[in-house]
């Protein structure tokens, strides 16, 4: 977690979902899907509030006989928490029973996450989740967990999951189903705005001046948000948006189409290539761009050599 944020775990528990009338603005974190025969399990990570961000975190999920492990990784203190679960369908149509308990891993299971170091990791004990909770919930129904809760900024992690069909099912000659993808937004509901417009950024591929960069091509991951931002080595942090935001250090300096991008500043042509349509609908668009040539990765051991991706709220450049 960020520098200074100790005792970071304070409760684990599990509710289904109630919405909160005052709920600040989170950030998605991460997102996936656990696919068995007969249903699907699909998680969505989120940050509440928003801001400040965390540094090193992600999320990891495994199964094995039966079990879908969740874990939540603190890379920078090599730290983890998380949950076990296990769903089994019931007789009526649509009905499941979802079982969450406290995280039980083996040192060759969680080797498989943590790597050859793992008795250099700590697993966080959560209170609360000392015994097993079951519910009953139908396909679709959303539970919310609490996983982490953070004193000293007052944020929480919570994960958003849900029981479904499988991701993808196969139908014979006709193939796969579209992969389906599972995504959720707490808090109340309200009119769309131009500034909600998000980018979405999937396996990029990083080329400048047409060289690719190389440590581009380790990603996999996709970020959402309003502004998206990308490490080059000795080029500092480059901020994205489809907006114009010129309070916030932001200019036109490029366009997006479909699923690539590409804008110049100076002499040098950036551009990306990625795995997903980055802007909603067909059209082709401006990019506003803000470069910070002097941004570097605080956190202990960060590769500064190395190609990195994350997402920013507005919020947090006005301040």
């Amino acid at each position: 977690m960020r520098p200074g944020s100790r005792g970071i775990i304070a409760a684990m528990g599990l509710c289904l979902l109630v919405l909160h009338p005052a709920f600040a603005q989170s950030k998605r974190i991460d997102g996936g899907a656990v696919s068995q025969p007969q249903f699907g399990f699909y998680w969505e990570t989120r940050l509440q509030p928003g801001t400040p961000p965390l540094d090193g975190f992600t999320t990891e999920t495994t199964q094995e006989s039966g079990v879908i492990h969740r874990l939540l990784l603190d890379r920078t203190r090599r730290v983890y928490a998380g949950y076990d679960l296990v769903v089994q369908t019931l007789a009526e149509p649509n009905t499941y029973q979802v079982t969450i308990r406290p995280l039980s891993m083996n040192l060759d299971s969680a080797s498989r996450v943590l790597g050859n170091d793992t008795p250099s990791w700590t697993q966080m004990r959560t209170p609360g989740w000392s015994i097993a909770s079951a519910q009953t919930i139908k396909g679709g129904d959303v539970l919310e967990l609490s996983l982490l809760n953070n004193r000293a900024t007052g944020q929480s992690v919570i994960d958003y999951v849900t029981i479904q069909e499988p991701a993808q099912k196969f139908r014979g000659f006709d193939g796969p189903t579209p992969e389906r993808k599972f995504s959720f937004a707490p808090g109340p509901s309200r009119d769309f705005k131009a500034e909600d417009v998000e980018l979405t950024i999937q396996s990029p591929r990083l080329s400048i001046n047409g060289k690719l960069d190389e440590t581009s091509t380790k990603h996999f991951e996709e970020m959402s948000g309003a502004i998206v931002w990308f490490y080059a080595a000795k080029r500092g942090r480059f901020l994205l948006s489809l907006v114009p935001r010129p309070e916030l250090g932001f200019r036109k300096a490029g366009e997006v189409r479909g699923s690539s991008l590409s804008f110049v500043l100076g002499s040098d042509t950036f551009s990306l290539s990625t795995g997903h349509p980055i802007a909603p609908g067909q059209a082709a668009y401006s990019l506003y761009v803000r470069h910070e040539p002097d941004w570097r990765m605080t956190y202990p051991n960060a590769d500064l050599s190395a190609f990195v991706m994350g997402v920013l709220d507005p919020a947090t450049l006005r301040k």
